[in-house]
């Protein structure tokens, strides 16, 4: 029964919706998909998909959003006390490579509905003011990381947590922008080595030797 109930849920209706819209988009554009072909997709009445959504820009707005949150859910953001903090943040890292490898497909969607939502000031100012927060909270989140290393013993105490945060964040951004038009050139594999480059340097300058698979431990 639980399962029957889960899958008549609100939350599993508007995640069907949510899905659909994204794969309507990718067969049509997002300029000619149509609502009642996103309710048929996703196995619901036209009525059901505009008690959600009041228009298209609102469901694609919200398409948007739950698409962040999805790549969000792949970074492991919960490193438990006592867990070395080098490995703590290889564990983020890896996420946000994984970040790349499943979003990246999106993308081609998400500057359409970008080119949609813009257009409106209100929506716009609604998808601004959550991608401002997303992004602060991911840099918070790598920057303490890395303090903790630095803390711990375990980073270069010179390095610059922030700045390190920062670059982390405007290399996966950038990626994925490249991923709709050069996907292999913004390959997880290259990500990953771009990675390397701007966080295994700074963090381990007084270190020696630094393996390469990741953010080392000084000696």
């Amino acid at each position: 029964m639980s399962g029957d109930h889960r899958l008549s849920s609100p939350d599993s209706k508007r995640e069907r919706i949510l899905t659909a819209a994204r794969e309507e988009a990718e067969i049509r554009g997002v300029g000619a998909a149509r609502m009642e072909e996103v309710a048929s997709r996703a196995g619901v009445s036209k009525g059901t998909l505009y008690r959600f959504f009041q228009s298209k820009e609102d469901l694609f707005l919200a398409m948007l959003i739950s698409s962040y949150e999805d790549g969000l859910r792949l970074v492991d953001v919960g490193v438990a006390a006592g867990v070395d903090p080098a490995i703590g943040l290889a564990r983020y890292i890896d996420g946000l490579v994984k970040v790349l490898a499943t979003v990246s497909t999106r993308m081609n969607v998400h500057y359409q509905a970008w080119g949609v939502i813009a257009g409106d000031v209100r929506r716009k100012e609604r998808l601004f003011g959550f991608l401002r927060e997303f992004h602060r909270a991911r840099s918070d989140e790598i920057q303490s990381l890395v303090e903790e290393g630095q803390a711990a013993g375990v980073f270069d105490p010179a390095a610059n947590a922030c700045s390190i945060a920062d670059a982390v964040g405007a290399l996966l951004s950038g990626f994925l922008y490249r991923a709709t038009f050069d996907p292999l050139g913004a390959s997880p594999e290259a990500l990953r080595a771009c990675f390397a480059a701007v966080i295994e340097a700074p963090l381990t300058s007084e270190c020696g030797d630094a393996p390469r698979s990741g953010p080392a431990r000084c000696a």
